[in-house]
């Protein structure tokens, strides 16, 4: 029954990003969009995730449909970018895959 009990934080964490995620998963909770404060927690976090994946993937394609310019270190500029998204892209799948199984885990307990 420890799922139940959501902890309290100290004055100035309100804007945290702990506190943030604990906000939306009670709401889910509250609302039954979840059947523990944990799988709430998972999904909020997974949430954004994909979030950031989705801004990342509008940015990589703003990147790869410019026309490269008369600047070389401009350009070097460009595809040392283009590759970094595209790590952060695999980053963050990684991210989403361990938090699936840890929801699966959670919902499992």
């Amino acid at each position: 029954m420890s799922e139940g009990i959501i902890p309290l934080r100290r004055r100035g964490d309100e804007r945290s990003a702990l506190a943030r995620v604990d906000a939306a998963a009670v709401e889910m909770l509250a609302n039954g969009q979840a059947t523990t404060l944990r799988v709430a927690r998972a999904e909020v976090i997974l949430a954004d995730l994909r979030e950031q994946r989705d801004q990342l993937t509008t940015l990589l394609a703003d990147l790869r449909g410019r026309e490269p310019t008369s600047e070389p270190q401009i350009d070097e500029a460009k595809a040392n970018l283009i590759t970094a998204i595209n790590q952060g892209i695999v980053q963050i799948d990684l991210f989403v895959a361990q938090g699936r199984a840890y929801a699966a885990g959670s919902e499992a307990d």
